[in-house]
C-alpha cells in the first residue's frame, strides 16, 4: 500500500527555511513499529502521523514520531501537522479540533496565508527557586553579567513541560551561550526543568520581540533547534505576576547562519487566571512522496 507523505517547513514561509516537517495524512493501518521505521528511513527530528479519531468530537488524531520512537509535544510538529489536514482536504472549513496526547486541541486554519493557530490547554506552572547567577552563568557559558534582560529575570515555566527560562542581555550574548551538561547533572535544577530556554529584547531581527534559543541536554554545541515546545511555556512567563493581562509577540529562532523561525505567541489572563495560550505561525510546502509499505 502507498502512504503519502509531505515535507513541510513550520513558522515560515521561504521554503527551506523554519522547522523540517514529514507529514503521513493518511496514517490509519501504520503499527507502532511502522511508524517508527518511517521515521528512521526519513531521519528527521520529528515525523507527524495524522489518523482517524474515534471521538465525535475530533476531525483527526495527531502522533509525533521521532527515530527513536514515539515523541512528545513538539510546537512545529503540530503546527505542520494541522497545515497538512487542510492542505489534503482532511477538514474543510477553518476550524478543527484534533486529539493529541488524549487533549483536544482547537486549531484554526488559515491555508490561503499558509497560517495556523493552535490553542494550546492551560497547564501553567512556576517556580521562583532557580540557581544563583552565579550556578546560572556555569550552566550556561554566560557571563554574570551578561545575565538578565530589563526586569525579567530566571525562572522554571511550565505548559505543558517546564523550562528553565533566563533572559540575557543580547542576542551575542545569547548565541555563544555554550551548555554545561556537567555541571547540569550536579545541579537541582536537573530534575525541575526540561532544558533551558535563552531570550532576550535586544536583537537586529526587525519586528519581532525577542529572540531565542534552546540550550541544554540533548542539545549539541552551537545548535539551534526548534523551540515550539518551549513557546507556551513563555507566553505564560511573560504572564507571571500579571492580572488582566493579554500579550501577543513574535519569536525568532536562528539568525542568517541557520534556519530562521518566526513564532507568534498569544497569552491571555482575565485576573490572576491564564485563560488561553495560543502558538502561531506560518507553514510552507516543499515537497511530497510516498511510501510502499
Amino acid at each position: 500500500m502507498k502512504y503519502k507523505y509531505l515535507l513541510l517547513d513550520s513558522f515560515t514561509l521561504t521554503p527551506f527555511s523554519g522547522a523540517q516537517i514529514a507529514v503521513f495524512p493518511n496514517a490509519d493501518r501504520l503499527t507502532d513499529e511502522q511508524k517508527t521505521i518511517l521515521a528512521k528511513e526519513l531521519n528527521l527530528p520529528e515525523i507527524v502521523f495524522i489518523s482517524q479519531a474515534a471521538r465525535a468530537s475530533c476531525d483527526a488524531v495527531l502522533e509525533i514520531y521521532t527515530p527513536q520512537g514515539k515523541g512528545a509535544f513538539a510546537g512545529h510538529a503540530l503546527m505542520a501537522g494541522c497545515y497538512a489536514m487542510g492542505d489534503v482536504g482532511l477538514v474543510s472549513g477553518s476550524d478543527a479540533r484534533v486529539l493529541f496526547e488524549g487533549q483536544e486541541l482547537e486549531i484554526i486554519l488559515g491555508i490561503k496565508n499558509q497560517k495556523v493557530q493552535i490553542s494550546i490547554p492551560v497547564d501553567d506552572n512556576y517556580d521562583e527557586y532557580v540557581p544563583s547567577n552565579n550556578e546560572l552563568a556555569q550552566l550556561s557559558g554566560i557571563a554574570e553579567v551578561d545575565l538578565g534582560y530589563m526586569s525579567y529575570r530566571a525562572m522554571i515555566t511550565g505548559n505543558p513541560e517546564p523550562y528553565l527560562i533566563v533572559p540575557v542581555k543580547n542576542n551575542k550574548v545569547l548565541r555563544l551561550a555554550q551548555f554545561n551538561e556537567n555541571k547540569w547533572q550536579q545541579s537541582f535544577v536537573a530534575p525541575l526543568a526540561k532544558q533551558i530556554l535563552l531570550f532576550t529584547g535586544d536583537h537586529p531581527f526587525g519586528d519581532v520581540s525577542f529572540a531565542a534559543r534552546i540550550i541544554g541536554k540533548g542539545v549539541a554545541a552551537h545548535e539551534d533547534p526548534p523551540i515550539g515546545s518551549a513557546a507556551a511555556a513563555l507566553g505564560i512567563y511573560l504572564a507571571y505576576g500579571k492580572s488582566d493581562y493579554h500579550r501577543s509577540c513574535k519569536v525568532q529562532r536562528g539568525d542568517e547562519n541557520s534556519r530562521i523561525s518566526i513564532l507568534e505567541v498569544n497569552v491571555d489572563k482575565k485576573g490572576p487566571e491564564v485563560k488561553g495560550i495560543q502558538l502561531g505561525g506560518n507553514v510552507v510546502k516543499v515537497g511530497e512522496g510516498y511510501f510502499d509499505l
